[in-house]
Formats: C-alpha cells, structure tokens, sequence
C-alpha cells in the first residue's frame, strides 16, 4: 500500500512538473513560431506574463511581449517589429494535441480563445520602401526614396519607348483594408519627348503586404510618417 501510495505522489509531483514548465514552453515557443512564420525574422525574443504565474499552465497570460528585428512582411522589410498583447486564453489541449483532419489556419483560431488586447508595430525604412519600389514599378532604375512626416518622394530612371527619362514620384503609405499600400500622389516625367506616353500604367496604389495571410486576425490600422521613416501598427479586430 506504502509503494502504492508513494507510486500516485510520485505520479501527481511529473504532472505537475509538466504542467508548471512544459506548457509554459510550449506557449513561448508557439508564440515565437508564429511571429517568425509571420516576419521571417531570426532573431526572436518573447515573454509571457501571470500572476499567479500558474495561470499560464493552463493557458491564461496577462501580459505578452515580442520583439523581432530586420522582419518581412510580405515583400516588405519592416524594422524593429513588436508584438504586444494582454488578457489571452490559449486552448492548451488544442496547442498540445492538435485536431485532426483541419487546416493550420483553422488549428490557429482554435488555439487562440480569446484576447483582450493584440498589436504588432514596426518601422519602414526609406531604404526598405526604395528596394520595394524597385521590384513593383517595372523598369525603374536607382530608385532614391526620401521620407517625411507631409509624404514620400521617390525618384529614379526608367525607360520608355528606348529612352531613359527621370521620374519622381510622390505619395504615402496608409492602412486600408487591413493591407498597407504606398498610395501614388502623382508622377512627374522630366523628357518633353515622353510627355506625350500615356503613363496611367505608372499610376496606382501599390500592396505592401500582398499575399501576406497575418495570423491571430491582425490587420493594419494606423500609419504614422515620419522623418526618414513610417511607424506602422496592425491590431486585432
């Protein structure tokens, strides 16, 4: 009966040792697995706060914090990115023993039971939003971007109809939709030959972050342009 008895303690004593550490674990790193499939960034550091600190074993945390830098959001280079969140019931069955037979996005929504407070922000950088416009507007050459807090304005060559022209481009980035884009102002061509090309091909709003499946129902909400710089920031609905 002793043995017994000291068997069951023993057994009680492993689960909760499991239960103090492993699922904590299992959290951080789920967490920090998302923020890297969403930003592509290596370097990842997130924390998980409870008090009592007990309450994250069972999938409750006050407060999250996650900091990633030189991440990518779609084609888009975003700098010093951070996540932040409060009030979060995660289904810790559901993270442990996913069900079968349903999509990732699916297990994702399932796993997140609720949130009281979600927000990602980061940085675009002039040199980040140049590289951008060089792979989306064709045949632009040496793209030159400037940032400030009234706009943006973008410069570079690009060649029509055989002839290389100056262009400068004006406009800003803004949320809408969820997504980001560099919405166009307007486009200036400086050849008096090519005045006369019809450059609405050349005009448009640009997506920054196409194709870009945010996870934990993130969308960007707000952007703030600044000197040299815009600070972006997405939010749960």
């Amino acid at each position: 009966m002793k043995k017994f008895l000291a068997a069951i303690v023993i057994l009680l004593l492993a689960v909760g040792a499991f239960i103090q550490f492993a699922v904590p674990r299992a959290l951080t790193n789920y967490l920090k697995g998302k923020v890297t499939e969403l930003t592509g960034a290596q370097n990842v550091t997130l924390t998980l706060d409870a008090l009592p600190s007990a309450k994250i074993s069972l999938g409750y945390i006050d407060k999250l914090h996650c900091t990633a830098d030189d991440a990518t959001i779609g084609e888009l280079n975003l700098k010093q990115a951070e996540l932040k969140g409060s009030a979060i019931h995660i289904d810790v069955k559901e993270l442990l023993m996913p069900t079968d037979g349903i999509s990732r996005e699916e297990h994702t929504n399932r796993v997140l039971k609720s949130v009281s407070g979600l927000e990602l922000s980061g940085i675009i950088t002039a040199d980040g939003l140049r590289d951008f416009l060089a792979k989306k507007i064709d045949r632009l050459q040496n793209p030159q971007v400037v940032m400030k807090p009234e706009g943006i304005s973008a410069s570079g060559k690009v060649k029509i109809l055989g002839r290389d022209a100056d262009v400068q481009i004006g406009g800003k980035i803004v949320a809408r939709d969820g997504d980001l884009y560099f919405q166009m102002g307007d486009l200036n061509v400086e050849n008096a030959v090519l005045r006369r090309v019809n450059l609405d091909k050349f005009l448009g709003d640009f997506n920054l972050t196409e194709n870009v499946k945010m996870p934990l129902g993130l969308q960007f909400k707000e952007v703030e342009m600044r000197e040299g710089e815009a600070f972006v920031t997405a939010t749960r609905n």
